[in-house]
């Protein structure tokens, strides 16, 4: 039971995203949210694993929804508030053997501070902003960890009419509770965005988008009773391509990550890819 827990630690720690914000798909952004209007995300993240080191054969599937909302305090102050629903998971053992279950997983908070805003021109912007928060020991035991996690990191956007580069990097300090340790993670990002259409804007604000990512993810391992974990922790680094419909209504955009390298720790089952679906709502709060 307790490496059937570690796994699943694991396996959030490098598959669930800090946050999303703005137009991210797996990357984060530095654009804003204007003042007292919200953005909510609903998300439907497919992971599949069969490349079983150990010769079990086992085989992962997990379906995990995050929920985001996010919030514009002020024209430089943003909030996130992030919770992971992990819908199934289904582990294959080569006996024929077949576990299922879900849970909730751990809450993130988070607050996005824009240090640099330079808007030069018309669709084109640079901007930068610092990142801090926590992960709040919320969810299921097997699907969480006990501690609650400082969150620190940096966001970059550069846009420039139909172009736009994203850039971040997110570092997770774990802490101690419960004589259980998860390793401490860093997350780190890169997008390209390019609007296909339209050329220019007319008076209908359609847009289409594509998008090429690479994602990383690296989780030290866990430590319990003093005694490190072997199999758990590790590093993956993702190529997402993707593609964005944006409307003044909604927004729904799909990627697809696929894993360029792994490194997982231990007995741990290698990736094969993940499928993200997803459709943003933005709105007026109408608290000012």
């Amino acid at each position: 039971m307790m490496k059937t827990w570690i796994g699943i630690v694991t396996f959030f720690a490098l598959f669930v995203p800090v946050f999303a914000g703005a137009q991210g798909i797996n990357t984060n952004v530095a654009l804003a949210v204007a003042e007292d209007e919200a953005i909510f995300r609903s998300q439907v993240r497919y992971r599949r694993a069969t490349d079983d080191p150990t010769g079990m054969d086992r085989e992962v599937e997990a379906l995990v929804l995050p929920q985001t909302l996010v919030y514009g305090v002020t024209p430089r102050w943003t909030a996130f508030v992030t919770l992971p629903v992990l819908a199934l998971r289904k582990i294959e053992l080569g006996d024929g053997r077949v576990n299922k279950d879900s849970a909730v997983g751990d809450l993130r908070l988070l607050a996005r501070y824009t240090l640099l805003a330079d808007d030069p021109a018309p669709l084109s912007t640079r901007r930068l902003a610092l990142l801090a928060g926590m992960k709040f020991p919320t969810g299921a035991r097997r699907f969480g960890s006990p501690s609650f996690d400082p969150i620190l990191g940096l966001v970059g956007t550069w846009a420039a009419n139909r172009h736009e580069v994203d850039l971040d990097a997110l570092y997770t300090i774990t802490t101690e509770r419960n004589d259980v340790e998860v390793g401490d993670q860093f997350a780190y990002d890169a997008a390209y965005r390019y609007r296909i259409w339209p050329a220019r804007f007319g008076r209908r604000l359609l847009q289409f988008n594509g998008v090429l990512e690479m994602n990383g993810r690296w989780a030290a391992k866990t430590r319990i009773d003093g005694r490190t974990v072997a199999a758990s922790g590790g590093s993956v680094l993702e190529l997402s391509p993707g593609a964005q419909f944006i409307t003044g209504r909604f927004i729904v955009e799909v990627s697809v990550q696929i894993p360029v390298w792994q490194d997982p720790n231990g007995s741990q089952i290698e990736e094969d890819f993940t499928g993200v679906l997803s459709m943003r709502i933005p709105f007026d709060v109408g608290l000012r």
